[in-house]
């Protein structure tokens, strides 16, 4: 909220700057987004001085168009950001549940989940997006892909239910988590390193940021361009990026599974014994059709898997 007080103030200031210009469009322009940002503010004096305009606007009407190229090269420069950028961020930043940050189904799939996150990180990150907030809302961005690509975290959150109340619960294990090694959100959550770890560039943008979140200490940006490798940094997102790979590896994940799940959702029956089983998607039959060697295989498989 402070971001968009202050990025208000600047607005502004602004449309003062237009007012003493004589420039009545660009004035009222800038009004109208500190108004959007910040309802509070007064702006009826401001407001009466661009009625007041219309005289002098009109007085000088060969200056104003020698000039309308110039002012809107530098209104484009003056605000970097769009309207869009503005509304994405504050979607974000009011959504609680994991899986409506991302725009998905709780059924979604670990390849959906991928799908999105791509998507949203490029629109929202901080060095794309200038609008106010765009840092939190990246940082849910990431934390959301986080938890919902691994499988032991993502049952959590299932059981848990909103973002908040399983944030809160992960810091409560903290000590747990430091023992064992494993630990969904560390004191030192760096949504950049999840976003280069996940294109596989550490140079996506000209530079990188630290995001700090211990309590005693304030929120810090980092430009990490000059530093060197951190061999602990890299220790904490080694069982990341193995879960990364083994995701993408065609052998990862069963054709099959004998109950059904998130992942697991079209119900099958074999040929031979009606043995129940469930399959990722409903190309299932195209992929492997009934009477096919694959398919026959794929059935001897389930029906061990039952008697067993």
């Amino acid at each position: 909220m402070d971001g968009n007080k202050d990025e208000a103030l600047r607005c502004i200031g602004i449309a003062k700057e237009a007012i003493v210009s004589g420039n009545k469009k660009k004035a009222l322009k800038y009004i109208g987004i500190a108004c959007r940002l910040n309802s509070k503010l007064d702006t009826n004096d401001l407001l009466v001085a661009c009625e007041k305009l219309d005289a002098s606007t009109y007085d000088h009407p060969t200056e104003i168009g020698e000039n309308s190229t110039e002012k809107h090269v530098k209104s484009d420069e003056e605000r970097n950001y769009t309207e869009e950028h503005v509304h994405l961020v504050t979607q974000i930043k009011s959504i609680k549940d994991y899986y409506a940050i991302l725009g998905l189904e709780k059924s979604c799939s670990v390849e959906e989940i991928r799908k999105a996150y791509r998507k949203l990180s490029l629109k929202v990150h901080p060095d794309k997006n200038k609008a106010p907030g765009s840092e939190e809302a990246f940082k849910k961005v990431s934390k959301a892909f986080k938890c919902l690509s691994d499988d032991d975290s993502r049952r959590q959150y299932d059981q848990t239910g909103l973002a908040e109340d399983f944030e809160y619960n992960q810091q409560h294990n903290v000590r747990r988590r430091r023992r064992t090694g494993h630990s969904y959100y560390d004191d030192d959550f760096d949504p950049d390193e999840i976003f280069r770890a996940f294109f596989g560039r550490s140079d996506m943008f000209r530079t990188a940021h630290v995001y700090r979140t211990r309590t005693n200490a304030a929120p810090q940006r980092e430009d990490l361009g000059s530093t060197g490798p951190n061999f602990l940094l890299l220790l904490q997102l080694l069982p990341f990026l193995i879960i990364i790979l083994l995701a993408y590896l065609p052998f990862s994940e069963p054709e099959y599974s004998l109950q059904k799940n998130y992942q697991y959702q079209f119900r099958k029956m074999t040929e031979e014994h009606g043995v129940e089983y469930f399959v990722k998607s409903h190309e299932f039959d195209q992929k492997y059709p009934l009477g096919s060697p694959d398919r026959d295989n794929i059935e001897d498989h389930v029906i061990r898997d039952y008697k067993n």
